[in-house]
């Protein structure tokens, strides 16, 4: 029999009328795709998963059929793989049923009760439409993956990303009056509103955001190949005046996967410094973007080697 969720994740639910969409763009997936789903499959505030078959082994898009052909909650499509990243999850919108919708990686594990987390920060906050949230991910030994970002976002916080850079410190305004209640096993479960703070940009490897909002916003520019999308659509709800925000006791593990090629990384991060690009500086180097970053990746990875950080 399948567990009954917690009183106070079904009062919110009847109260706001949830009805969450996953949404899991798997590109070169490996096995942990399978926990990444059951993961989902397992939060009471999902309704329905939609999977985009972007590009993968035999083996894992046939796993993936048999796991649909078990599930009335789970929809597989396929996106071609000369598509880009961005495509693939604007397909996947459009499939999906939910009001809100979440994005997650194929790597990304949810720990217990984030998606409950995300849902109520919006509202917690008082923050005026379009809104993003987004959770903290660790590795697998609990190390933060670095998915969020302070500060305000500029052409040049796409040099700060090539480099593997830190933003500015993220100050959580609210961490002193830090409240808690318990659900009905006696688990804590940590007050949202003094919780979420106000950043820059939250990864796209765990991003939720309300559908009426995302279609406001067109969706993610599907030109980004693979990275900068997610930086990209934080920068243009905040233009919007919406908010950005990171919520740290929503989580998810999220396992080390092989790197994606620098072009592509390059290619993402010349196209959100364009766009971002205001003053006579920034549009002057947004002529030569793509190859200077090509070399700034490239520089990253042969002097350093390529940290074990998320796709931000």
């Amino acid at each position: 029999m399948d567990k009954i969720p917690p009183l106070h994740e079904r009062q919110a639910q009847a109260a706001l009328g949830l009805r969450v969409s996953a949404v899991v763009v798997a590109r070169d997936a490996g096995p942990g795709v399978d926990l990444c789903l059951r993961s989902a499959i397992a939060e009471p505030w999902i309704d329905d998963i939609v999977v985009v078959d972007h590009g993968n082994s035999p083996d894992i898009s046939s796993a993936l059929r048999a796991m649909q052909a078990d599930r009335r909650d789970m929809k597989l499509i396929t996106v071609d793989r000369a598509k880009s990243h961005a495509f693939a999850a604007n397909r996947g919108v459009e499939q999906a049923r939910g009001r809100w919708v979440l994005f997650l990686d194929p790597d990304v594990v949810l720990q217990r009760g984030a998606v409950a987390r995300l849902a109520a920060v919006g509202g917690a906050v008082r923050t005026t439409p379009p809104w993003i949230a987004g959770g903290l991910l660790m590795d697998t030994e609990g190390r933060d993956r670095r998915a969020v970002r302070a500060g305000e976002l500029t052409t040049w916080s796409a040099v700060a990303v090539a480099m593997n850079l830190p933003g500015p410190k993220m100050v959580r305004k609210g961490a002193k009056k830090r409240k808690a209640v318990s659900d009905d096993e006696g688990e804590a479960i940590a007050d949202p509103q003094s919780e979420a703070t106000k950043v820059a940009a939250v990864s796209g490897a765990f991003m939720m955001i309300q559908r009426s909002d995302f279609e406001a916003l067109n969706g993610f520019d599907e030109e980004f190949q693979s990275h900068g999308a997610d930086l990209d659509l934080c920068r243009r709800a905040t233009e919007h005046g919406g908010s950005v925000l990171f919520h740290p006791a929503a989580t998810g593990v999220q396992f080390l996967r092989p790197p994606s090629r620098g072009r592509r990384e390059a290619q993402g991060l010349a196209r959100f410094a364009q766009n971002s690009a205001k003053t006579r500086w920034e549009k002057a180097f947004g002529r030569i973007a793509e190859p200077a970053f090509a070399v700034l990746v490239w520089l990253r990875d042969a002097v350093g080697g390529r940290p074990p950080v998320s796709r931000r």
